[in-house]
């Protein structure tokens, strides 16, 4: 579920969070994901990655979004991108 989905924007949100909270878990940090929600999303055939992001090693990754900020910021003269940003939608 895409975080800009349209139809079911609460739901792309609970998703974002869903990966998020995982993450710390995986980390050993602060976490809300307790193992039996986890064990859960994966019964269901959750996607721990969001897709964008699934096949791009995360060096080039980086290097794609920051060429994409200095670019924003070349266009705008700022790096304050809204988190709703349309123009690169990943």
């Amino acid at each position: 579920v895409p975080i800009r989905c349209n139809e079911n924007k609460a739901l792309g949100i609970w998703v974002m969070n869903q990966r998020r909270e995982y993450k710390l878990q995986m980390q050993d940090k602060a976490s809300n994901m307790s193992i039996e929600r986890a064990e859960a999303l994966d019964d269901i055939g959750f996607e721990w990655e969001a897709k964008q992001d699934r096949y791009v090693p995360n060096e080039e990754l980086w290097e794609r979004r920051f060429k994409e900020l200095k670019d924003f910021k070349a266009r705008t003269g700022h790096c304050r991108v809204p988190q709703n940003y349309q123009e690169n939608k990943a």
